[in-house]
C-alpha cells in the first residue's frame, strides 16, 4: 500500500508514476512464452487477407477466411484493415464508407426501399494531419452496428445478406446487401482545390449475424423408448384431422414429436416421429390396398418450408419456398387395448438444402420464417369420399450454426 503524506492536517498522495504500455496481444506464443491452458475454438480464428486494388492503390481486409469470395462480418463484426498507396505525395483525403440497404418488391403492388447503414469516416486529411504527406498505410478500424431504424423509425436487428431472386418466388423481389467503399482524394494542384481528382475503390461485403441452439439434439436410437426414458428431450404436437362433412368417419388425431429445443442449425439433422391415431376404420383410409393396382399417392410428405412475409405501405403479401425435403420410415400399426383404436406411425428426418445460408430474421417490414410441414393423403385422394388431403405446420426456428459448448466460436 502507498503512503500518504500529512502536510498542515491536509493528507497529499505520493507523485504518479504511469504504468508501461500494455504490451501487444498476439494469439500464439513468443519464443520465450508457453500456453498454460487454452480452450480450442471449434472454428479457428481466420487469419487470411482480403485485397481489392484499383490502380496501384490496395484496400486490404484482414481477419478473413481466404476460401471465401466476399470477406464477411458477423454480429458486432469488426471490419479490420488498411490502404495502401502508391502515389501518396498528392493525397489530400481518404474517406471510408460502410453503406447497406434493403429492397423489396411484391406483385400485389408496392415496393420499398430501407437504408440500413450509412456512417462515413475520415481516414486521413491533409488540413487535420500534422505531417505533410500521407503515409503509405492507413489503418483503419470500425464497428458494424447491430441494429436500424427502418422507415417509421422503428428499430429492429440489422438482417443478413440475402437475396431472393424474383424467379426463384414469383410475385416477390427482396435483397439486402452491404457495401464498403474507401475514396481517395488526390490534388492535382495544391493551389486550386476544385481541380482535385476522387478514386473509389467499392467492396461488396457479406453481413452473417451467427447464432446456435442453446442446447444440443439428444442422439436418438428408436422413438418409442427415448420418449419414454426421456420424455423432457421431446415436444409434442397434436391437430385434429377431421373427415368431409358427409363422412360417418370419426376424426383422428395427428401428433407431431419433435426434439424439445426446436431451434436448429441450418445443418443439423432434425429427427421427427408422427403418430396418425382414432379409430381402425378411419385408419384405413391411409393404409394402401392390397389388391389395387391403380396409382396411389404417398401417405405422408414431410418437409421444411420458409415463409417470406412481406407488409409494404399495408400491402402484405406471404410467399412459401420449400428447402427441405423429409426421409420418412414408416412402422407397424400398433393396436390399442381395445382394438377398435389403432396408430400409424412414422420415423423421419430432415435438413436443410445446402443452398440456405440464412436461419430465420425479422426486419419489420421483411419477415422470415420457417416451419416443419406435414401432408398427409388418403391412399387414393381421387376416390376416397372421407378425408381430403390434410396439411399441418409448426414453426421451428432455423440458425446459422449447430450447437457447440465453445460459446467463443460465434465471434
Amino acid at each position: 500500500m502507498a503512503a500518504v503524506f500529512t502536510l498542515a492536517g491536509c493528507s497529499v498522495l505520493p507523485p504518479y508514476t504511469p504504468s508501461p504500455p500494455v504490451p501487444s496481444y498476439s494469439p500464439e506464443p513468443a519464443q520465450d512464452e508457453q500456453r498454460v491452458e487454452q480452450t480450442p475454438r471449434a472454428r479457428p480464428h481466420p487469419t487470411g487477407n482480403y485485397i481489392k486494388t484499383c490502380g496501384r492503390d490496395a484496400v486490404v481486409l484482414t481477419e478473413q477466411d481466404s476460401t471465401v469470395e466476399l470477406p464477411t462480418y458477423g454480429h458486432h463484426g469488426s471490419i479490420n484493415g488498411f490502404v495502401t498507396l502508391e502515389d501518396r505525395e498528392t493525397v489530400s483525403e481518404i474517406i471510408l464508407k460502410i453503406k447497406g440497404k434493403m429492397d423489396v418488391m411484391i406483385s400485389e403492388g408496392g415496393s420499398l426501399t430501407t437504408k440500413l447503414v450509412s456512417d462515413s469516416y475520415t481516414l486521413w486529411s491533409s488540413q487535420k494531419s500534422h505531417t505533410s504527406a500521407c503515409p503509405s498505410a492507413v489503418p483503419f478500424s470500425l464497428v458494424i452496428p447491430s441494429r436500424f431504424e427502418d422507415n417509421d423509425r422503428v428499430s429492429h436487428p440489422l438482417p443478413p445478406s440475402y437475396d431472393v431472386p424474383y424467379i426463384a418466388v414469383p410475385g416477390l423481389f427482396f435483397k439486402s446487401s452491404y457495401m464498403l467503399s474507401v475514396t481517395i482524394v488526390r490534388s492535382r494542384s495544391r493551389k486550386f482545390h476544385f481541380l482535385n481528382k476522387s478514386k473509389i475503390i467499392p467492396i461488396r461485403f457479406i453481413y452473417s449475424p451467427r447464432m446456435r441452439p442453446w442446447r444440443p439434439i439428444q442422439p436418438s436410437s428408436d422413438f418409442f423408448s427415448d420418449v419414454k426414458t426421456m420424455p423432457e428431450e421431446w415436444r409434442q404436437v397434436v391437430w385434429q384431422m377431421k373427415p368431409r362433412p358427409k363422412s360417418s368417419l370419426q376424426p383422428l388425431d395427428l401428433h407431431l414429436f419433435l426434439p424439445t429445443v426446436e431451434i436448429f442449425g441450418l445443418k443439423d439433422m432434425i429427427p421427427f416421429h408422427v403418430q396418425l391415431t382414432g379409430p381402425v376404420a378411419a385408419l384405413r383410409e391411409f393404409l394402401p390396398d392390397p389388391w389395387d393396382s391403380s396409382p396411389s399417392k404417398t401417405t405422408i410428405v414431410g418437409s421444411l418450408v420458409r415463409q417470406i412475409s412481406v407488409d409494404i405501405h399495408e400491402r402484405k403479401a406471404a410467399r412459401h419456398v420449400v428447402i427441405g425435403l423429409a426421409k420418412l420410415s414408416s412402422r407397424p400399426p400398433g393396436a390399442a387395448a381395445d382394438l377398435r383404436e389403432a396408430s400409424l406411425d412414422w420415423d423421419g428426418e430432415v435438413r436443410c438444402r445446402a443452398d440456405t445460408l440464412v436461419g430465420m430474421f425479422d426486419a419489420g417490414s421483411v419477415r422470415v420464417q420457417d416451419f416443419i410441414v406435414i401432408e398427409l393423403h388418403p391412399h387414393n385422394i381421387q376416390i376416397s369420399q372421407q378425408f381430403t388431403t390434410m396439411r399441418y405446420s409448426h414453426p421451428i426456428k432455423l440458425v446459422t450454426d449447430s450447437w457447440s459448448d465453445n460459446r467463443e466460436d460465434l465471434r
